[in-house]
């Protein structure tokens, strides 16, 4: 080796040391704020007794709330070993149309439910059906993800059609049930159906539509029932057309449109574990497994508590200078779940005597319209974490929950029952598997602490 060799070695060496002396984590953050002397000393510590086991979500509400237009619903299914089953499904109302003119003589030249596909995420083709619905629902009552439409629709589907979704592309599900379409002749030149809604809507009760994978693996889509693309057209001809100059009847269009204000809308889930080791743990408390869960769709989420928190406190009086929730994702290659397929984001929230979630301080204290700078303060995203030059890439997701730790020592939140879930479940199918608190796991779940002692 030259001397040019070695003066080039020598200069990566150093450059190698300057940076892994300049490395800080986290943790270390506000840790050379204090004067120097100061007899105050700050401490580093990591509570790892935390006790979590995998739960049940809640139902989520899922019908229609004003202000969310075109707001995405779930349909379809997807599938895999660890949470077996999920399947979203969907009920809407249409609305009567001013562009229909009730008149005698009607001819309905053809029929067709027209449906608008955001995004989706599978392996694509899906076998739509399409049900009339024959209960009722309310735009002034609130629908859960938990309700049934079994024993409220006509099984007789008015139309069954495959299709290949793509992302934002529209489909058009031709209608040739003719007892449906005999509702609207028995009452073509009644005025009262077509102009009163509440009427109408106790005419037409609605729909109830389904999406069944052709792949094992399944297929999510997330359509738009609000938007202006998804509609019931009718092509009809009746006494109020026009003749024109030929023998033929001049024919137009009747669009029955959804919407956000008066079409109440609900989105289904149901979730099936059956065969998987997920389904034999899930709401056991006295459960022992390196892995915890969670899944969007109100599927499932991890429960957890500081076990030792008491016997932490009465150590020593402490000021919280930062506390941080570390859960480390579990590696892709281990449970089978792509880096890029896990959900963007999670949340914690504390559970409450009544089961009902109250989110976190430090969540309404740092919230901020900016997106990153909701990733900078409270956290909650996947965050890429490296290890080394050599190593390999892993994900956790972290909160910042200083303040709420900080009140929970102080007495003023005493609650130590805590929920993970998707942070937006209502509308992302997508899961994840993440270390749990066992010992023996290199990573687990832990709180990592600066603190003063008083």
């Amino acid at each position: 080796m030259n001397g040019k060799d070695l003066q080039g070695l020598a200069v990566i060496i150093i450059m190698a040391g300057v940076l892994s002396s300049c490395q800080m984590s986290d943790r270390e953050l506000g840790a050379d704020i204090l004067p120097p002397g100061d007899n105050v000393d700050v401490y580093h510590d990591t509570i790892f007794e935390i006790n979590a086991y995998p739960i049940n979500g809640e139902p989520l509400l899922t019908s229609e709330v004003y202000l969310a237009a075109n707001r995405v619903m779930l349909l379809g299914s997807l599938e895999d070993t660890i949470f077996g089953k999920s399947t979203g499904s969907a009920i809407t109302q249409f609305n009567s149309s001013a562009s229909y003119i009730p008149a005698d003589n009607l001819e309905i030249d053809s029929l067709f439910l027209a449906l608008y596909i955001r995004d989706f995420i599978g392996d694509q083709d899906l076998t739509l059906s399409v049900y009339e619905l024959t209960e009722r629902i309310y735009m002034d009552s609130l629908y859960y993800s938990d309700y049934s439409a079994e024993g409220k629709y006509n099984p007789v589907p008015l139309v069954q059609q495959m299709i290949t979704p793509e992302d934002g592309q529209t489909y058009e599900l031709l209608i040739e049930d003719q007892d449906f379409i005999d509702k609207f002749l028995a009452i073509q030149s009644d005025t009262n159906y077509f102009y009163n809604d509440s009427v109408f809507k106790d005419y037409f009760n609605g729909l109830y539509i389904t999406a069944e994978p052709v792949s094992q693996e399944g297929t999510m889509a997330r359509i738009e029932l609000a938007n202006t693309l998804t509609r019931l057209t009718m092509k009809y001809a009746n006494d109020s057309t026009e003749v024109d100059s030929t023998a033929e009847r001049d024919f137009r269009y009747a669009h029955f449109t959804i919407n956000e204000f008066s079409s109440q809308k609900i989105n289904l889930f149901e979730h099936d574990f059956t065969g998987t080791a997920l389904g034999q743990i899930i709401n056991d408390e006295n459960v022992t497994t390196p892995y915890s869960y969670v899944q969007g769709m109100a599927g499932v989420n991890t429960r957890f508590s500081f076990a030792n928190l008491q016997e932490w406190m009465d150590q020593n009086p402490v000021i919280i200078n930062s506390a941080t929730l570390v859960f480390d994702v579990v590696p892709e290659e281990q449970s089978g779940i792509l880096y890029n397929d896990l959900p963007n984001r999670l949340m914690i929230s504390t559970l409450l005597d009544d089961n009902s979630l109250e989110q976190i301080y430090d969540f309404n204290v740092l919230w901020s319209n900016d997106a990153t700078q909701r990733a900078a303060r409270f956290g909650g995203y996947k965050k890429a974490e490296s290890l080394g030059l050599f190593s390999d890439t892993t994900y956790t997701y972290q909160f910042k929950m200083g303040l709420h730790f900080q009140a929970m020592l102080d007495g003023t939140k005493p609650d130590n029952d805590f929920v993970l879930q998707v942070s937006d479940g209502l509308i992302n199918p997508r899961n994840a598997v993440l270390w749990s608190n066992l010992p023996t796991n290199e990573k687990r779940i832990r709180l990592e602490i600066v603190y003063l002692k008083l």
